[in-house]
């Protein structure tokens, strides 16, 4: 079916990343629920060509967002990897998450008390998982990086008299934290599942929680089972020589 003819309601429930496109093109996902995106281009007079070209680079760039294999990326690009296509996807959808959370509590809290909760919950991840990206891109990658770098060429500086034992244990520590809120969401929205009277903002935000998640947990892989690891065995080399 043609993305035109679609309800905003199909739209933003089959692509994750339709509800940001949409919404900076202010269309209400709860007004516009119901009509289809040619109707809403109209009404707001928008060009709907325009819309579905955002809409379709959005899809392209999500798909085409992971390399076949990062985890076989030397650290360094291991690094970038993470930063370039994890961090700045929690950096672009955590607020818009944020937006939805205390937009659908707002209209549908009254009907759905959880939903204040969930608000809370949404809330508590983006303050929690921005400060902890800052703090790895700020301290952390940057010492693995120089690490790497020394390992590579047989260079020997301060960087390596530096432990990252305790930083990584911090940083695992934050991963839990991130973890158990995402798991209170899920029993709270019974896995993310959207009720029958679920409005368009309902939808967007459960497929965006779900999409996130999905982002995350191989986001942590790649930190907590390849480049914490590569960064501890580096560690450990070099002491060995000492």
């Amino acid at each position: 079916m043609n993305a035109s003819t679609q309800s905003i309601r199909e739209i933003v429930a089959n692509q994750t990343t339709a509800a940001a496109i949409l919404q900076r093109f202010d269309i209400d996902l709860c007004a516009y629920a119901d009509r289809s995106l040619h109707s809403a281009c109209a009404e707001l007079q928008l060009s709907i060509d325009q819309v579905m070209e955002k809409l379709a680079d959005a899809a392209i760039a999500a798909a085409g967002a992971e390399p076949s294999d990062p985890a076989s990326l030397p650290a360094t690009r291991l690094i970038q990897h993470i930063v370039r296509v994890h961090h700045r996807a929690l950096r672009q959808d955590l607020p818009g998450l944020v937006v939805l959370a205390e937009k659908l509590a707002a209209k549908r809290g009254g009907r759905a008390p959880e939903l204040a909760r969930v608000r809370q919950l949404v809330q508590e991840l983006r303050d929690e998982v921005l400060a902890h990206i800052e703090k790895e891109e700020q301290a952390l990658f940057p010492l693995i990086a120089e690490m790497d770098d020394e390992a590579r060429n047989g260079r020997t500086t301060r960087s390596s008299l530096r432990a990252v034992g305790q930083p990584i244990a911090a940083m695992r520590r934050d991963h839990e934290t991130a973890g158990q809120i995402f798991t209170s969401l899920r029993e709270l929205t019974h896995g993310f599942e959207t009720p029958s009277w679920a409005c368009a903002t309902h939808c967007a935000l459960y497929g965006g929680l779900r999409a996130f998640e999905s982002g995350l947990q191989q986001h942590l892989y790649l930190e907590n089972e390849v480049l914490f690891p590569r960064a501890a065995a580096m560690e450990r080399t070099w002491h060995s020589r000492g």
